[in-house]
């Protein structure tokens, strides 16, 4: 079975020279190894910036939106190794529940904490053929709860069983997808003005998630209009 992972995020450029946290960087770079990155594709997907996270001084990062209409543009990434069967699928999801940093040292093999949760979504060609995967899947997360992956009255982005719940085009030759769910955590999706100054009140000054993202090619509605503001700002006060 050929797997993949899309990557919305700092997941896909992150390393100990631009990470705020050195550890963490290098989780994330060597975790990278496992991935075909030179045959990664842009995929559209419903994307936004949406979480005010702490570990990011405070800025907001990208999370999955069903409310989104515009699609923004991220990057689905083969696994080099293929999966034979579902312990092998599950010690993938576990790998990169660790570089995401819900698995922890002190929360050790877990697919989903009170903030993130590692999704999947199957191939609709093959759903049949992996049926007997994807209900052990979803025996992982009889207690899980998806309320909280949503804003008012949006549908969430992953059901209670753990899947993936917005449109993905998976190529023919992938079975299935791997994705980090976020939650929102706010009462409402942040305007241009108020992703900017979230990162002009970031001490030190932290606009690196947002650049890096673009520089790395992905794309979200809005943002050019981020970038040119951060930088118009960053102008003024030099």
């Amino acid at each position: 079975m050929k797997g993949a992972v899309i990557l919305i995020g700092s997941l896909l450029w992150e390393n100990e020279k631009n990470a705020l946290i050195t550890s963490q960087g290098k989780l994330r770079a060597k975790w990278r190894n496992n991935l075909d990155l030179e045959n990664k594709i842009e995929i559209k997907v419903p994307i936004r910036y949406g979480r005010l996270s702490g570990s990011k001084k405070n800025t907001y990062t990208m999370v999955f939106s069903n409310s989104e209409t515009n699609l923004g543009s991220a990057f689905l990434i083969p696994f080099k190794e293929e999966a034979f069967n579902f312990a092998q699928i599950k010690k993938q999801a576990l790998e990169l529940s660790e570089a995401e940093g819900i698995s922890t040292n002190k929360h050790l093999d877990r697919l989903y904490s009170t903030w993130g949760v590692i999704a999947i979504s199957f191939n609709d060609k093959k759903k049949e053929a992996l049926e007997t995967i994807r209900q052990k899947w979803h025996n992982e997360f009889k207690e899980f709860s998806n309320s909280d992956y949503k804003l008012k009255k949006e549908t969430p982005t992953v059901t209670k069983d753990g899947e993936l719940n917005f449109n993905i085009n998976l190529p023919d030759n992938i079975d299935y997808v791997f994705a980090t769910n976020t939650t929102p955590s706010l009462p409402d999706y942040p305007s241009v003005k108020k992703i900017v100054e979230a990162i002009n009140n970031s001490k030190p000054h932290y606009d690196t998630y947002v650049m890096e993202n673009f520089n790395h090619g992905i794309r979200v509605n809005n943002d050019i209009e981020i970038i040119n503001l951060i930088n118009s700002l960053t102008n003024k006060s030099t």
